[in-house]
Order: C-alpha cells, then sequence, then structure tokens
C-alpha cells in the first residue's frame, strides 16, 4: 500500500498541548497513510508491525528525541537495520535535537507533515539527510548516549514543572551563577564518576570523569554544538569524556556554542567505532535524553545508516 505511517507519543510534551492531532494528522494523510497514538510500548509494537505489512514508504515520528529513541529501536527489530523506511522527524517533545541537526524547514508538526505530503503526492524528490545510529549494549539505537554530568543536567531538568527551552536556559544560566557563587548545585551536576573507558581498542588516559558523551548528530541542544566531528566520517560517531572541572568547561562554552574544538587537555576528543565503558560503580546513562537505570558497562557500536526528510 506504500505511503505514510505516524506515530504520535501521547506523552510528549508538545503533543499533551494538542490532543487532537491525531485527526489533524489524519485529515493531512487522506488515502497516503495512518496516524497512530500509542499510550505504551506494546500497542507500539503493534501499530509498527501493522505499518511493516502496510509496506509504508515514510515513518514519521512525533514526539522528542526521546519518543524516537523508541520508535526506531523497535522499527528495527521489525524491519531490520538495512530495510527501514524514510524516517520523518515531526517536533512533538520537550527535546528536538534531531530536527535542529538535520535542519528540517518547519518547527510545526503539522505543516512539516503537510509540506513532505504535498511532495509524495506530486512526486517530488524529498531533501533527505543521513546520519548513523549508535548501537547500544546490543539492544538500544539512539544518536545521543551519555553519562555523568549529561545525566545529572537532566534529572534537575526534568524535576521542573516546565521542562522547555527556556527551563533548560536557564538551568545553564544557574549553574554558571552556582560555579562563580561557590554554590554547591554545580558540584552536583558535574559530580565525577570512576571507571575504564577504551576506544577502538585503546584506553583513554582518565580514571575518574565528570562527563562521558557520544553523538552522531552536532547538537545537544540550546544551539550549544559539542560534536563538531558528528558527521566527517561515515560508520563513526564523536567522543567527548574526562575529569574536565566546570571552570574549564564554563571558560569553553562559547567553543561549544560555536561548533569548535573545546582543546581541553582534561578532555578526550575524537571520532570512534566502538566503544566499551566500564563503571567502577552502576551508572545511570541517557540515550536521546531519556534516562536509564544504573549499569555496570556500556558498548557503543556503530548502528544503521538512517535517512530522515528535513525539507
Amino acid at each position: 500500500m506504500g505511503g505514510f505511517g505516524v506515530i504520535i507519543n501521547p506523552h510528549a510534551r508538545g503533543n499533551k498541548r494538542n490532543p487532537s492531532r491525531v485527526g489533524r494528522f489524519a485529515r493531512i494523510l487522506g488515502e497516503d497513510g495512518v496516524a497512530f497514538a500509542t499510550t505504551d510500548l506494546d500497542e507500539l509494537d503493534e501499530r509498527l508491525r501493522e505499518l511493516h505489512d502496510r509496506n509504508i514508504e515514510i515513518l514519521a515520528v512525533c514526539g522528542g528525541d526521546g519518543s524516537f529513541h523508541h520508535v526506531v529501536g523497535r522499527a528495527i527489530d521489525i524491519w531490520g537495520e538495512d530495510a527501514l523506511p524514510l524516517l520523518l522527524p515531526l517536533r512533538g517533545g520537550t527535546i528536538n535535537n534531531l530536527s535542529r541537526t538535520i535542519r528540517a524547514r518547519r518547527r510545526r508538526a503539522e505543516s512539516m507533515l503537510a509540506h513532505v505530503v504535498k511532495d509524495y503526492r506530486q512526486g517530488q524528490t524529498h531533501e533527505v539527510t543521513q546520519r548513523d545510529l549508535i548501537r547500544v549494549n546490543s539492544e538500544h539505537y539512539g544518536y545521543i548516549v551519555g553519562a555523568g554530568l549529561i545525566v545529572n543536567f537532566l534529572q534537575l531538568y526534568y524535576a521542573g514543572k516546565r521542562p522547555g527551552p527556556l527551563r533548560a536556559f536557564w538551568l545553564l544560566i544557574t549553574c554558571g551563577l552556582s560555579y562563580y557563587l561557590g554554590t554547591s548545585l554545580i558540584q552536583g551536576i558535574v559530580k565525577p564518576f570512576e571507571g575504564d573507558i577504551h576506544v577502538d581498542g585503546e584506553r583513554v588516559p582518565f580514571r575518574s570523569y565528570s562527563l562521558f558523551l557520544a553523538s552522531s548528530v552536532e547538537h545537544i541542544g540550546l544551539g550549544v554544538k559539542p560534536f563538531y566531528l558528528s558527521a566527517r566520517k561515515r560508520g563513526y560517531y564523536h567522543v567527548l569524556g574526562g575529569p574536565s572541572t566546570p571552570g574549564e568547561l564554563l571558560s569553553r562554552l562559547y567553543r561549544f556554542f560555536r561548533g569548535h574544538p573545546a582543546n581541553l587537555d582534561s578532555l578526550y576528543d575524537n571520532l570512534a567505532q566502538r566503544v566499551d565503558v566500564e563503571f567502577a560503580e552502576p551508572q545511570p546513562f541517557t540515550i536521546n535524553g531519556d534516562i536509564f537505570e544504573p549499569v555496570g558497562a556500556l558498548r557503543l557500536e556503530p548502528g544503521p545508516r538512517v535517512s530522515f526528510i528535513s525539507g
């Protein structure tokens, strides 16, 4: 049958404000696709199998980066790594780094979907951006994986009543003030963990880390672009990790915003294919902004190269 399949996460922040989105998407799609709001992972699996049986050409995900992680990970189980349809991210969540990285031209989910559906009906070629996913512990797929500082920041971010860009920006300012005023907030966020990290068989020369990040996309939010190597080489992703102090990181913040190397001796900064992390004590980690329970080890490998419709 072809056409579109749209998966909507009704729990995503943007979709909670737009409960009638399923109906609006259905009107936009007409006979060229179907839209589903999935309330749990079992229903998500059922709907993805239905879309696979319909032989859809474009799989759209309306939610944030975390929604994408869940949908695409399960889609890979059904379609396989080498047979995924074109992917269309539609902004609907708290964190939408993917849309920024692929330079999606339209912010509103309805506008983006309507534009792509129009191109599809007219037989026009879609503007496509390709990125490699990261396979995590042989079962999860994402494009930003991290531990340490990023997890601590996200936990504080989600604890607020209204997560969003303003909340994230305010936290960033608050962290800077905490450092200069000598309060405990920044120390709690940049709390070190111990572990051994091997990148492509070579040990990273640190034992203590304040942060560990791996990404195949450029942005991490708020216009910050620390992963300037993320699209440099196919089958690789960008790794940052080390015992950098709050002062060192804040002093390089302008370079992260501009997408330049931090040039810190305390920060490993390189491309990687395979990364093995062994924590001295189990640590929580994040994939695409979702926080996972503590684990003793992480294994990162190149995942499939997927195609995103960006315009």
